[in-house]
């Protein structure tokens, strides 16, 4: 698979590659690029719109331990649809719910954003067809048990759950605008 860095120029998709996908200081990138430190500091100024989800998308793929290769995996977290595979709340609702507090989640560090899941639990993360989004919700309750299959009934229930608080939430402050008006 190619970078997928669109309207970049081979020397800014070498920059990025160079610098945060194989890690390297900006005085290598110096060197492997054969530019000067200051044009390699430009171009760390002037991508940054591009390389800051790439930074996002790679720590996913290291801390995953997903193997492969980064940028089939870039190319997957980029393509796919942002929106659990069982419950089907997509980001946008997710930060949503937890935007008017209609969830009340204990950890700081889950819940907010979807995680990254195995359909067939035992496999390893390496194969991207075994990948897809999740909610923290569904992933949490799914575990190792519960076979995709079997989970999409209870990814039916809790997207019910889902529509429901966002629904009344909507409906709610509807009513509280006409009261003021």
């Amino acid at each position: 698979m190619q970078r997928s860095l669109p309207n970049l120029n081979l020397i800014q998709q070498n920059f990025i590659d160079i610098v945060y996908v194989q890690k390297k200081t900006f005085a290598e990138a110096s060197l492997l690029m054969n530019e000067k430190k200051e044009v390699i500091r430009q171009l760390n100024k002037d991508l940054q719109s591009y390389w800051r989800p790439i930074t996002k998308s790679y720590n996913k793929w290291r801390v995953k331990e997903i193997g492969g290769s980064f940028w089939d995996f870039n190319y997957w977290y980029i393509t796919t649809d942002p929106s659990c595979h069982y419950c089907g709340i997509t980001q946008e609702n997710l930060t949503l719910l937890h935007t008017l507090g209609l969830v009340d989640n204990k950890r700081t560090t889950r819940g907010k954003t979807l995680e990254i899941d195995r359909k067939v639990p035992n496999e390893r993360y390496n194969n991207l067809q075994n990948l897809t989004y999740s909610c923290y919700w569904c992933n949490n309750a799914k575990t190792d048990t519960f076979t995709e299959e079997e989970f999409m009934i209870v990814g039916e229930a809790i997207s019910k759950i889902w529509k429901k608080r966002l629904n009344e939430s909507i409906i709610n402050q509807l009513c509280q605008k006409e009261e003021v008006h």
